[in-house]
């Protein structure tokens, strides 16, 4: 079993990569997101306060990998969902990961509103 401080800085660093990836733009996000998406979905699986942002993110994560069309407004709709969502979860977050996890709800939320032009 993990124990909860490295845990922590599992987390942190996972954080930092998804906001560098969305920070280098859209399409290199998109380049990066399976895996990214992927992560994400495994760290939070098992954790009921996190079970509708694992949701969504396996909801985006099958939009990527629709056979190549990714529906921009789809991809919206859900990049919109997860920056809320995430914005909500930064105020129960340990004091270390609230202020990346605002970072990270605000980039996905650019990120649609980018989307959606």
């Amino acid at each position: 079993m993990k124990n909860p401080q490295s845990q922590g800085r599992q987390g942190n660093s996972q954080l930092d990569l998804t906001l560098n990836a969305l920070e280098s733009g859209l399409t290199n996000a998109a380049d990066l997101a399976g895996a990214d998406i992927s992560g994400w979905i495994r760290t939070l699986r098992g954790s009921p306060q996190f079970a509708d942002i694992s949701a969504e993110l396996q909801t985006l994560h099958d939009a990527l990998e629709d056979g190549g069309t990714r529906d921009p407004s789809a991809l919206a709709s859900s990049l919109s969902t997860l920056g809320e969502q995430t914005t909500r979860a930064a105020a129960k977050a340990t004091p270390d990961a609230q202020d990346k996890l605002r970072q990270l709800g605000q980039a996905l939320s650019s990120a649609a509103v980018q989307l959606r032009g």
